[in-house]
């Protein structure tokens, strides 16, 4: 998901394929290609990267050696 954040103005408004789209509350987020470019062009949005999650990998646990037993 694509975040945008228009500082100067709450509620900035923009056409994408002859539709009306508009912030809401100073933020946009979208994953449709056309409103990405467009809002690319947009000098009032700023385009806010936030890198994905992706779940670390689990280190593999270390294996205890078998103590050997007492010789009495």
């Amino acid at each position: 998901m694509t975040t945008y954040e228009a500082p100067r103005y709450k509620e900035l408004g923009f056409y994408v394929d002859g539709n009306y789209r508009k912030f809401s509350g100073g933020f946009y987020s979208t994953d449709d290609a056309a409103e990405i470019a467009v809002l690319d062009v947009i000098t009032d949005a700023v385009r806010i990267d936030t890198p994905e999650e992706k779940p670390a990998p689990k280190a593999p646990v270390a294996r205890k050696a078998a103590a050997n037993s007492s010789a009495k």
